[in-house]
């Protein structure tokens, strides 16, 4: 098999921040180890036992660990497979060998052979369900898998390819599906989404396949496939690299509904004198609680709230959901800085949830930085009237999501108790 030239080192799999923590360790753990013998020599002491414990870290395994993500692309991008952090690392260290003992078929024989019924029901159960853009796919899933079990590639082959073209086209941010030209899958610390993953394989398998073909391919080309023109598509071969690519899209699916498609931002070094000034806020805030007193009757007319209080920041909430202004509701959601259009997640909540009218019932300082208040909510759910009190937990924060005193400047009122009904 001709070998394929190695990935730059800033696009390498192994920049990955994962990997490179794991891959500073065992530089340490090397540096220790030739350290020893001068330690012993000027400390004049016996490190037998560190020695032994050192002896049992298997550094020659470490190295090809850390470099077998970008080994196993190098070697396998072009025939259709990448790596992603769930597959398993045995199947992935054998096909390598066999491929550089120039056996590709006995490669791909392993990989095919992976994605066997048991892996793909547990890939779901574990990890595509956890997913809630995938949730209403189940069933049709489930259907793919059963034509595939039975060698029914013809079958389950488009039905996999379309829904990974869905799920991608919910969770992308401009809503285009995988084979959109413009369709980047890419995150933060992932195998799969990177340009070396999926960013590679994509301009592979999503070609533009305009010619009617009946020899048998060995690539689920989606366009070919789905647009009728690729004939010879239905084999296991085909029908495998299609699964692996599912969970290879999976990966960055759960990125991005957990808000990590972007690296979280970089804490600058904290200087002496901010950690003096953190002690003395800790401390001001102690004395604080230490001396507070709760409001005494506190009105429950919306006029008279006061800027800056938890009942005024829950009022404008709930006029910008009589209004369906999503984008202002956000204001006392707590969201990661990371999230995409945070307003999408307010919408599809509240979409089929209207607020009619709204009462308060009650308000009461629970603690420094916490406020309850009770509120009759009137709310039209699928053409029906509900009734109910809910309680809105206020917290004061600041901009990094920690609690503070409410009267700190730069404190805003946040709840996680938004999800009404």
């Amino acid at each position: 098999m001709p070998k394929k030239k190695q990935s730059k080192s800033a696009d390498a799999l192994r920049e990955l921040p994962s990997i490179k923590s794991i891959d500073k360790k065992v530089k340490s753990v090397k540096k220790i180890k030739k350290a020893i013998p001068l330690l012993e020599n000027f400390l004049d002491v016996n490190l037998e036992k560190m020695k032994a414990e050192l002896e049992k870290i298997d550094l020659e395994n470490a190295e090809n660990l850390l470099s077998l993500p970008d080994r196993f692309n190098n070697l396998f991008v072009d025939h259709g497979w990448i790596i992603y952090d769930t597959m398993s690392i045995t199947v992935a260290e054998n096909a390598i060998k066999k491929a550089k003992a120039r056996d590709l078929a006995g490669a791909e024989e392993i990989l095919i052979n992976y994605y066997n019924k048991e892996t793909i029901q547990m890939k779901i159960l574990t990890e595509l369900n956890r997913i809630k853009a995938f949730k209403p796919r189940k069933r049709l899933i489930e259907l793919a898998l059963d034509d595939y079990v039975a060698g029914r590639y013809h079958a389950s082959i488009p039905v996999v390819l379309a829904l990974i073209d869905g799920l991608v086209n919910d969770l992308h941010p401009d809503h285009r599906g995988i084979s959109a030209e413009k369709t980047e899958l890419k995150a933060w610390d992932s195998m799969a989404a990177h340009s070396q993953g999926l960013g590679k394989l994509k301009g592979i398998l999503f070609t533009g396949r305009r010619k009617t073909k009946t020899e048998q391919i060995t690539l689920p080309y989606r366009n070919g496939i789905l647009h009728g023109t690729d004939l010879g598509y239905d084999n296991i071969t085909v029908a495998a690299k299609t699964w692996a690519l599912l969970f290879a899209v999976g990966e960055w699916a759960k990125k991005v509904e957990k808000g990590e498609v972007n690296a979280p931002e970089e804490k600058p070094s904290t200087t002496l004198s901010e950690l003096i000034d953190q002690r003395k806020g800790i401390d001001d805030f102690r004395n604080e609680l230490e001396s507070w007193i709760a409001r005494d009757s506190i009105s429950l007319n919306p006029e008279k709230f006061e800027v800056g209080s938890p009942e005024y920041a829950l009022n404008i909430f709930l006029n910008c959901w009589i209004k369906k202004n999503y984008g202002n509701m956000t204001e006392i959601l707590p969201t990661s800085k990371s999230e995409i259009k945070p307003p999408l997640r307010i919408k599809k909540h509240f979409q089929e949830r209207f607020l009619k009218s709204f009462k308060y019932n009650s308000i009461n300082d629970v603690g420094l930085s916490n406020t309850t208040i009770c509120v009759s909510l009137e709310i039209e759910k699928r053409g029906r009237l509900e009734e109910k009190d809910y309680n809105f937990i206020m917290l004061a924060k600041d901009e990094n999501g920690t609690i503070i005193s409410r009267n700190n400047k730069s404190a805003k009122w946040y709840s996680h108790d938004w999800k009404v009904l």
